[in-house]
């Protein structure tokens, strides 16, 4: 993938951020190559030079300072100590994502119903994405929606309304 902006770029860095947040950090050759992609692309941050110039021999740093270039781009997730809580904090930092169109709506609601709904269990903080997915799922059902997109993406918003933010900053 060529970046051609630094907002392209940024945007690659957020996409990793969506996945690497709930653990799932994947190959450290990744992170490095993004960040020199969003190097090049005239991002600027204190730890983004860092994480680019990593050698292969020093891998194991690469996602502690993945984790510090989110943070200086302003949107890193901190979530709450309580798991619960902040398995909670986390559906509504992604749903917040999707409502502000910097999260696929489509992928959203996989990390929601994936990674939280389906450990948490009937909530009716997540209610709407379950109901929003499950209406997916049937395709013979009267609610299966028209546009998709707009669906999940009202099921985010409703999901902004139930889940209050978490008591510790994200």
């Amino acid at each position: 993938m060529t970046m051609r902006t630094a907002a392209e770029a940024v945007q690659e860095l957020r996409e990793i951020a969506h996945w690497w947040t709930d653990g799932q950090r994947g190959d450290p050759d990744r992170l490095i190559q993004a960040a020199l992609r969003a190097l090049i692309a005239g991002v600027e941050t204190p730890s983004l030079p860092l994480l680019a110039g990593l050698l292969r021999s020093e891998q194991a740093q690469a996602s502690e300072l993945f984790g510090q270039v989110v943070d200086e781009l302003g949107f890193g997730f901190h979530p709450p100590e309580d798991y619960w809580e902040g398995r909670l904090a986390l559906a509504r930092w992604w749903a917040a994502e999707i409502v502000g169109g910097r999260l696929a709506p489509l992928d959203g609601a996989e990390l929601i119903v994936e990674n939280v709904a389906e450990a948490y269990g009937q909530s009716e903080e997540l209610a709407p994405m379950v109901d929003a997915v499950r209406a997916l799922r049937d395709y013979s059902g009267p609610h299966f929606p028209d546009d998709i997109p707009a669906h999940l993406t009202r099921a985010a918003h409703e999901l902004l309304l139930r889940i209050p933010p978490p008591s510790t900053p994200s």
